[in-house]
């Protein structure tokens, strides 16, 4: 009897600790998100391009081609009367291991006024760490099918989910 008494608690403390390991991660995650989300609302896109999968950074043709895509992209909507408001971050999902790495998705929320009022649009991140969770990149997944995201994270879990895009939110004046 002591002998199950004793396997218990180190199965509960087990338990506990991986519990918290896990949600430590998942601030980690979340606060990464955060910073990103803040370094597009200030402009800063150099900050911004430190958190983007380092094979889509290298696709899009490198740091400086996305810092020149994302200030055109801004000047355009601006010009249109529509400026991104904010940018915030859900929990992050489960955190999973593949390989080396370990991957998770972020449910991501931008806010844009637009003349006639504001819009909402929700996405999916894939969040990715090839440090223990001490730093995230991440891979929108808007407008991109799943051979597209495969070609970037080739060794995606399977058990990563990626819901079905959602439709934007207009809320008028």
């Amino acid at each position: 009897m002591r002998r199950i008494s004793s396997l218990m608690c180190v199965i509960f403390i087990f338990g506990y600790i991986s519990g918290n390991a896990q949600n430590d991660t998942s601030k980690i995650v979340r606060e990464q998100a955060n910073k990103m989300g803040q370094a597009f609302i200030s402009n800063d896109y150099k900050t911004f391009a430190t958190y983007n999968n380092p094979k889509m950074l290298k696709l899009m043709g490198g740091e400086s081609k996305l810092v020149q895509a994302l200030t055109k992209s801004i000047t355009d909507l601006k010009q249109k009367g529509m400026t991104i408001k904010s940018i915030t971050f859900d929990d992050a999902s489960k955190i999973i291991k593949s390989g080396k790495e370990l991957q998770c998705t972020i449910t991501q929320h931008t806010e844009v006024n637009i003349s006639s009022g504001r819009v909402i649009s929700t996405s999916t991140l894939i969040g990715l760490s090839t440090d223990n969770g001490k730093n995230w990149t991440f891979l929108d997944t808007l407008n991109k099918n799943m051979i597209a995201i495969k070609k970037i994270i080739p060794n995606l879990n399977s058990a990563i989910i990626i819901p079905p895009p959602r439709p934007p939110v207009r809320y008028s004046l």
